[in-house]
């Protein structure tokens, strides 16, 4: 999976190993009295403090589960000038401080607090993964293209600028005539190139014409040409609207979109998109969404189990190629059904339009089929009693969803963002 968010949510640590003693080092404090005939304890030279610092940091280093974490030049503070010029070695995204010391030393450790940044003592991978998705969200940007509201998705939260407060994270909104556009300005020669490429991924091809295929196509690039112009690793589409004006869907483009890096959301709904950026920065995997069903009858759920239902299936969460189909049965779009992976562990996520509290569920995948009505139906077994998931559940219809369980990632990323966990 080509994943652009390698760039994205990267920890960087500076480790700080202080070697300078609290109290006197010859004679102790009085809660700690010399021993009568002990020598003088001799002070450490600063080449021992370097390899102290360096035995630290191997140390944390091989406690590390994951490729998000940098650790930069250790300081070490040998004297007490040696603090004061602690910031002109600093840089505005170290975004933790690994300290080692030497005895007690109250005083300095509370002016490190000082600068705001968390104080790690030993390696804390949960903690690190919370970190991280907080970096995530600040560097990353999402897109909305088409009306505002979404007639699916109508609780929004449409304050964008208040998702940047609370998450840093940084919008654009493109509007139906600007995506249309670029859309038409695709010559048939860059398509057709295009699309004799993407056909690898294809097993059979139904009711979509070369024709349609060839839309599918100019609807990848064009999203590609908007998230590449500007710096965006996510996207959201109001494309109940798309379909009211011209017969196409997103579906395909969001499916391979998705196994480049980016992170895309149906129906305008923001939420899920949120919860979708959110899960894909624990997981570093793909996420997929859909309507959410969690008893008996709702969106083809059965007795004891949940569903997600929906038309985005990326390869990479697949075991076979796409038969290639229209979309829900209408003769017009394409979407793709392969069939999920199963006996996978699985999270499920949702925020609320609040962005105060969110759902998380735990489950593994049991099997999915084609819905027709939406391409994919995924039953997924729950870890907890699915009944009381009304007493949890918070957001959209929808459900995001990703590979593996991050449970308590999520609990520390509810804890860094100011989100009450909600669960089983």
């Amino acid at each position: 999976m080509e994943n652009i968010s390698k760039e994205r949510g990267i920890i960087k640590i500076k480790p700080i190993f202080i070697g300078i003693y609290h109290y006197n080092i010859n004679y102790g404090s009085v809660c700690s009295p010399d021993k009568k005939g002990t020598p003088p304890v001799k002070e450490i030279s600063y080449e021992d403090l370097e390899e102290k610092a360096k035995k630290m940091i191997d140390y944390f280093e091989s406690k590390l589960e994951g490729n998000f974490v940098r650790i930069e030049e250790p300081y070490i503070i040998s004297k007490h000038v040696d603090l004061r010029f602690l910031a002109k070695h600093l840089t505005y995204d170290v975004d933790a401080f690994l300290i080692g010391k030497i005895g007690n030393v109250p005083l300095i450790i509370k002016r490190l607090e000082m600068f705001g940044l968390p104080l790690l003592y030993k390696p804390d991978n949960v903690f690190l993964k919370a970190l991280s998705v907080k970096k995530y969200l600040r560097e990353s940007k999402f897109l909305y293209i088409g009306e505002i509201p979404s007639f699916s998705a109508p609780r929004g939260p449409w304050d964008f600028f208040r998702i940047q407060e609370k998450f840093g994270i940084a919008f654009k909104h493109i509007d139906s005539g600007e995506f249309f556009k670029v859309f038409d300005s695709f010559d048939d020669e860059v398509v057709e190139r295009e699309l004799k490429i993407w056909k690898n991924d294809f097993g059979t091809v139904l009711e979509p014409s070369e024709r349609d295929l060839m839309d599918m196509t100019r609807i990848y690039l064009t999203l590609k040409y908007f998230l590449d112009r500007e710096d965006a690793n996510a996207v959201t589409i109001n494309c109940g609207r798309f379909t009211e004006i011209r017969p196409i869907v997103p579906c395909m483009a969001f499916n391979r979109l998705i196994d480049e890096g980016y992170v895309c959301g149906c129906e305008g709904d923001i939420t899920a998109l949120l919860s979708s950026l959110i899960l894909h920065a624990v997981s570093r995997g793909a996420t997929t969404m859909g309507n959410f069903g969690y008893r008996p009858g709702m969106f083809e759920a059965r007795e004891d189990e949940v569903t997600i239902e929906h038309d985005i299936i990326p390869l990479s969460m697949s075991v076979n190629k796409y038969t290639i189909r229209d979309y829900h049965g209408r003769k017009f779009g394409v979407t793709g059904y392969a069939p999920i992976k199963s006996n996978q562990p699985v999270t499920m996520f949702n925020i609320d339009p609040s962005l105060e509290e969110a759902t998380v569920i735990e489950g593994y995948t049991k099997e999915s089929f084609d819905g027709i009505h939406c391409r994919i139906i995924v039953r997924i077994d729950v870890k907890g009693d699915v009944k009381k998931i009304p007493e949890i559940l918070v957001g959209s219809q929808h459900m995001s969803m990703t590979y593996g369980h991050w449970l308590e990632e999520l609990k520390e990323v509810g804890k860094i963002l100011g989100i009450k966990i909600r669960v089983l």
